[in-house]
C-alpha cells in the first residue's frame, strides 16, 4: 500500500502499543485485549522500520532480542548467521565484542544496511511463533537483499510471519499478500492471483518491474 495507508499502524495495534477505537483484533479467535500484554508480546518478535541503535557491543545488542532468558554466545552467533550479519561482525575490530556507537570508547559506526542486519539478528534471536517485520530490507542493497531472501524461507518455517514491504522480490514469497489503501484491505491473494486480478497490485508491479512500458490506469470520471 501507499505511504500512510495504515500498514505500520496495523503493526502497532497487533503489538498493543494502543488498542482500536472500534472493532477488535483477534488471535485464533480471541480478542487481543483478553490477553495480558506481557504474554502477547512474548509471542511476538517485531522489527520496526527504523530500529533503535543501542549503545552496547554487537553481541550485547543481538542478545537484547530476549531479555527474559540467558543468551549464550552460540545463540547470538546463530542469529547473526541467520540474518546474514556474521560476515559483517567478523570484519569489525573486536568481532562480537566491538562497541557500537561513537559515544562509546573505540565504538564503530555502522551503515544503515549493516545496522538493519544486526537488528534482524536481534529479532531472529527470540524464537517467537509470530514474527512481524516492517520494511526489513529498506537499507540493504540489491545484493544484500538477495542474500537475505535466500535465507528467509527456512527461517519462516513453522512461524506466522507478517511483513510490510514495498519490494516485490519480498512480497512474491508470501502465501497471501494484502494490499492496503486508506486503512482498508482492498486486495488479497497470492502474487499470481493479484496479477490476474489486474488492479492496484498489478499496476504497481508493472511500474516497478517494467517501467519502460508502464501506463497508469485512468480513473473514470
Amino acid at each position: 500500500g501507499d505511504n500512510g495507508a495504515g500498514k505500520s499502524t496495523l503493526v502497532k495495534l497487533l503489538c498493543r502499543l494502543y488498542d482500536p477505537e472500534a472493532g477488535q483484533i483477534e488471535l485464533d479467535g480471541q480478542d487481543l485485549r483478553q490477553l495480558k500484554v506481557r504474554d502477547l508480546r512474548r509471542m511476538i518478535t517485531v522489527l520496526f522500520q527504523h530500529p533503535v541503535p543501542y549503545q552496547t557491543t554487537v553481541g550485547g545488542e543481538i542478545a537484547l532480542g530476549d531479555v527474559h532468558a540467558p543468551v549464550s554466545e552460540e545463540e547470538v552467533e546463530r542469529a547473526a548467521r541467520e540474518a546474514g550479519a556474521h560476515e559483517i561482525i567478523a570484519g569489525l575490530p573486536k568481532g562480537y565484542n566491538t562497541p557500537l556507537g561513537k559515544q562509546l570508547v573505540d565504538g564503530v559506526q555502522l551503515s544503515g544496511g549493516e545496522r538493519q542486519r544486526i537488528a534482524l539478528a536481534r529479532a531472529f534471536l527470540r524464537r517467537a511463533p509470530i514474527m512481524i517485520l516492517d520494511e526489513p530490507t529498506t537499507y540493504m542493497d540489491a545484493w544484500s537483499e538477495a542474500d537475505w531472501l535466500r535465507r528467509f524461507r527456512s527461517l519462516a518455517q513453522g512461524r506466522t510471519v507478517l511483513i510490510i514491504t514495498h519490494h516485490f522480490t519480498l512480497a512474491m514469497l508470501a502465501d497471501v499478500i494484502y494490499v492496503m489503501q486508506e486503512g482498508q484491505i482492498v486486495e488479497s491473494g497470492s502474487h499470481d492471483e493479484l496479477l490476474q486480478l489486474d488492479k492496484r497490485y498489478a499496476e504497481a508491479w508493472r511500474s516497478q518491474v517494467h517501467p519502460e512500458t508502464f501506463q497508469p490506469q485512468r480513473s473514470e470520471v
